[in-house]
């Protein structure tokens, strides 16, 4: 089961990740496809939650989440079944775990006139707060059979979660 790399970052550090600034950006552009919704009705008030929730789903392609707790540990499984282990990134904070993965698309240079084009890079975006902290060193992210498999250790109270020994 290939490992994948976990960026490991601080509370204080997450405005410097450059996963943040992507992410901004993506909002942005869920905030421009709720108005272009909303014009494309006629500027009709009443439906701007509908407008935005639509607009969400178009821009940001969430995967479904499973989730198991223990008494010492979190499990999460987030499939992504046709992207492979390269293309996937896991970033951990003491608070919160991001997945990240993008998607390029393959064309076929051959079918240079084709009549439509639906390939399409993808980028997927599963944020996943955390109840409790958790010891970002005993964090461990795979990748098996498309579908990315988390285990992160739970904090014990008064332990530093950004310490690097093993409990």
């Amino acid at each position: 089961m290939p490992q994948i790399v976990i960026e490991k970052v601080r509370d204080g550090d997450l405005p410097t990740q450059p996963i943040f600034h992507q992410m901004r950006r993506r909002l942005e552009d869920v905030r421009r496809r709720a108005f272009e919704l909303f014009e494309l009705r006629g500027c009709e008030p009443g439906r701007e939650v509908e407008d935005w929730l639509q607009a969400e789903r178009e821009v940001f392609a969430r995967p479904p989440l499973e989730t198991q707790e223990s008494d010492r540990e979190f499990e999460f499984q987030v499939p992504l079944d046709d992207l492979d282990v390269s293309q996937v990134t896991v970033i951990v904070t003491p608070s919160e775990i991001i997945v990240h993965a993008r998607s390029k698309a393959e064309r076929n240079r051959a079918w240079s006139d084709a009549r439509s084009d639906e390939f399409a890079s993808r980028e997927f975006y599963r944020r996943i707060e955390l109840p409790q902290p958790i010891r970002m060193e005993r964090t461990e992210a795979a990748f098996d059979k498309g579908t990315v498999r988390i285990t992160a250790a739970k904090a014990e109270v008064g332990v530093n979660q950004t310490s690097t020994a093993a409990a």
